[in-house]
């Protein structure tokens, strides 16, 4: 038996979930939106990158969120936070200053959760990678002193944030 479809019929069906069903960025977007609206006043330039991984195996992938702007960056980088899926909404699992791209997701684990890679650079600092390792359900909130480990050459890995990646505005 064939079947015969036309091409606008195939378009239609295939839109029909996307419309029905909001995607884990949307969804992300709003949170942060809401998250962060406070700062929307002062800060109205503020954009965002962000990357999906599942850090600790659950098989629900933590975002990732690099914030870009005024309130979120200094000299030596930017804001990184990570949010884990919770119910209909996200918890905050690690927040993490002084980030620069790229920001990896390794193979390394560590207690079962994947260790992840920032670079710091600025304030006379060389620009290198850290290794970041969960610890006690979070991440370093410092990237420049222990428990960071300097690493001596790039890490291999999962890039969540690129480096030339401007990113989305948030408001």
């Amino acid at each position: 038996m064939r079947y015969r479809f036309s091409l606008a019929a195939l378009a239609l069906a295939a839109a029909v979930p996307a419309i029905a069903q909001p995607s884990r960025d949307d969804d992300l977007h709003a949170f942060l939106q809401e998250r962060f609206g406070a700062e929307r006043a002062n800060h109205d330039d503020t954009r965002y990158s962000h990357g999906w991984a599942d850090l600790n195996g659950d098989g629900r992938p933590e975002a990732f969120v690099y914030l870009m702007s005024q309130e979120w960056c200094g000299s030596g980088g930017c804001h990184l936070f990570i949010y884990t899926p919770e119910q209909n909404s996200f918890q905050q699992l690690a927040r993490i200053s002084i980030t620069n791209p790229p920001v990896q997701v390794l193979n390394s684990r560590t207690g079962g959760w994947r260790d992840i890679s920032v670079v710091v650079s600025g304030g006379g600092v060389r620009a290198h990678h850290v290794r970041l390792s969960q610890r006690g359900g979070t991440y370093p909130g410092n990237p420049t002193v222990p428990p960071a480990q300097a690493l001596r050459r790039p890490p291999r890995g999962e890039v969540m944030i690129h480096v030339n990646n401007r990113g989305r505005k948030l408001f």
